[in-house]
């Protein structure tokens, strides 16, 4: 079993095994249903003329339905982190007791060397022959740079109310609650965000994971590519009502660090990208999480 579908079933979004495609609806336009509104010779010939079905092949439509089937899998599996994914917490974080801070980094050390030895095989895998480069590229400060646009853009996003850039920039699992919170909204009030600067500039943002995994086992089938990015930002948040007044009490300044996770897919016939979405903020990994998360993958592991 791949990565990514453990840890869909890790996560309760995969309980059983997908056992073939599922069936898609019609299309909603197709040249079948334009009409020819001319007269004349070339209109009664092509209305006395035998029309050919509109139906596609059965080859077409077993690639529709796989097709479809993959898009379904993979918007599921970008909306979960990937198992075995550790984000090192902060020094004021760690364990006071040095026995539980070492099994931390020790922790922290094994599952760093998976994550390396996983994204070498996998950037090996886009070579087009040994003595040639590969075609894959993580670029990883861009992966920062992107982190940190799409977190400035949803704050911004979920203060203004925009539900088009919440739908666009976010996963599935993680757009629904926030639409949801949007339109429970009392229509009296109005919610600003404002991103006063970024702040630890020596030690963040940061990469905290990169992670890679196919999809499944199947030949040609696309990547998931995961980040953690390590934000610490000094953020103000304030309510305003109808009339446009500040609410008392509601303006507040505050100093967050946020590890924000993203996802996107990558195409294996071109090792290209597409556009990262949000997944969540997720907390650092602690020594009792990640020692329940093991069990529950070996546990998963064996059922398989």
């Amino acid at each position: 079993m791949s990565s990514a579908r453990l840890g869909l079933r890790a996560r309760g979004q995969l309980l059983t095994r997908v056992t073939g495609p599922t069936r898609i609806a019609a299309a909603p336009f197709s040249t079948s249903q334009l009409r020819y509104r001319g007269t004349g010779l070339r209109a009664q010939l092509e209305a006395s003329s035998p029309r050919l079905s509109s139906s596609p092949s059965p080859k077409v439509q077993m690639a529709q339905r796989t097709q479809t089937s993959r898009s379904e899998i993979s918007a599921e599996a970008i909306s979960v982190l990937l198992p075995g994914t550790f984000v090192l917490p902060r020094l004021s974080e760690f364990p006071k007791e040095p026995k539980k801070a070492l099994k931390l980094l020790y922790a922290w050390f094994v599952a760093k060397f998976q994550e390396v030895g996983a994204n070498m095989a996998t950037k090996y895998t886009s070579k087009p022959s040994f003595f040639k480069r590969a075609r894959f590229r993580a670029k990883r400060p861009a992966v920062i740079l992107a982190a940190k646009a799409l977190h400035r853009s949803l704050a911004e996003a979920l203060a203004a109310g925009d539900k088009d850039t919440i739908s666009k920039i976010c996963s599935r699992k993680l757009a629904g609650p926030m639409l949801a919170s949007i339109d429970a909204r009392p229509k009296t009030r109005r919610y600003g965000w404002e991103l006063v600067s970024y702040t630890n500039k020596a030690f963040y943002p940061t990469l905290k994971a990169h992670r890679l995994a196919a999809i499944s086992r199947e030949r040609g089938a696309p990547f998931i590519r995961q980040a953690v990015v390590a934000i610490s930002s000094r953020q103000r948040r304030v309510e305003y009502d109808a009339q446009g007044r500040v609410v008392p009490g509601s303006e507040k300044e505050m100093d967050i660090v946020e590890n924000v996770a993203l996802g996107c897919m990558i195409d294996p016939q071109t090792w290209q990208s597409d556009d990262w979405r949000i997944i969540g903020t997720v907390k650092s990994s602690s020594l009792e999480d990640w020692e329940a998360e093991k069990k529950m993958l070996e546990t998963l592991m064996r059922e398989t």
